[in-house]
């Protein structure tokens, strides 16, 4: 992954945080009496691989040139802003980076070529949910979300692999924009306290509007080359952990107004 693409994310995220926290400061001031906090959190999301939401599998072919790209288990993780509108209803944001892993299987039957190589691509994603709650009990909710999420795809990607007797074998993604979009569904439990934050697990899928690469298979061998291409949808499935940071209210004045002594 390219250091300059992770500064970008690390520096999104520290500037997140600090926006979240001004806000929740600015809302104390206003607002003593907070009936809806806001909350910051942290998140982790395994991707499960899968004909979930869609064929998790892409075959391509050109002549006796074949290539199954397969998805694999990747990952996501970020933070989570989580902004109380009434009692039972929020708004959440965030920014999560996210990891798809996928295989690539070539084939040539008639010259008994059987390949398998690794890609991956990494975009970021700033997601904007309505979220409505279900209480179970005092400290137990269950809750449903909807929306969508603009995406950011830093780059192409394209792996090589050169063989003994001249046979190469490539896979390249390339992306349609940088910049798309999913749609956003989320449903799961959580487990509230007061001093030690919110708990949360929970199942999600993500389907983007358009496919977001275009991936070409490539077999050279001297002057001799083959290409097959197919556009990759990118759906997925995957389990959700968060943690909520607790909201603790400083006790005591803080500050007394008054002159400034020379």
């Amino acid at each position: 992954m390219n250091s300059n693409h992770i500064f970008k994310f690390l520096l999104t995220f520290l500037i997140l945080s600090q926006v979240e926290i001004e806000f929740a400061q600015s809302s104390e001031k206003k607002e003593k009496k907070e009936k809806f906090p806001s909350y910051f959190g942290l998140q982790f999301k395994p991707l499960i691989a899968g004909n979930f939401l869609g064929s998790s599998q892409l075959k391509l072919n050109n002549e006796q040139f074949f290539a199954v790209v397969n998805q694999k288990f990747g990952y996501s993780f970020g933070a989570n802003v989580r902004i109380g509108l009434t009692k039972l209803i929020s708004l959440e944001t965030g920014i999560n980076q996210v990891q798809r892993n996928y295989n690539i299987d070539f084939s040539i039957p008639d010259s008994n070529l059987y390949v398998r190589n690794d890609i991956s691509f990494v975009n970021y994603d700033i997601p904007l949910n309505a979220l409505i709650y279900i209480q179970l009990s005092d400290k137990i909710f269950m809750n449903a979300s909807l929306g969508g999420s603009m995406v950011y795809n830093p780059s192409d990607v394209a792996t090589k692999l050169a063989l003994q007797g001249g046979n190469v074998f490539i896979q390249e993604g390339r992306r349609f924009s940088k910049v798309g979009f999913e749609m956003n569904a989320n449903f799961g439990a959580e487990y509230r306290t007061e001093k030690s934050g919110i708990f949360y697990f929970g199942i999600s899928g993500r389907i983007p509007v358009k496919p977001i690469y275009q991936i070409a298979a490539v077999y050279e061998r001297q002057s001799y080359s083959k290409v097959a291409v197919g556009n990759l949808i990118g759906t997925y499935i995957s389990f959700d952990f968060r943690y909520y940071l607790p909201n603790i209210k400083n006790k005591g004045v803080q500050f007394i107004p008054g002159p400034i002594e020379q």
